[in-house]
């Protein structure tokens, strides 16, 4: 039975976020609609950059976006603004 459509959206807007937090969430998410990190290795990388310190200090923001719509599923990774990681892909 495929998923309902859905829109999910974490955003941080500090640096005390854990990449492994992010991934953990990642996780449920994609086993809701019957997929896995497995199936996206460059998810982990992509979490791991949009979490990293800055060299130039202050606060930094990363956002996480699920989008699950018409069989697809879209992930977007940003951080301060600017994407991190894109990708869509069918929900089987």
């Amino acid at each position: 039975m495929p998923a309902h459509d859905f829109y999910f959206a974490l955003e941080f807007s500090s640096q005390g976020v854990a990449a492994s937090l992010l991934g953990d969430l990642a996780a449920q998410v994609l086993t809701h609609v019957g997929s896995s990190t497995a199936d996206l290795p460059e998810l982990a990388d992509a979490l791991e950059k949009a979490v990293a310190k800055g060299g130039f200090g202050g606060e930094r923001r990363c956002d996480v976006q699920f989008r699950a719509a018409n069989g697809a599923l879209e992930i977007l990774v940003s951080a301060n603004g600017g994407r991190v990681w894109q990708t869509t892909r069918p929900i089987p």
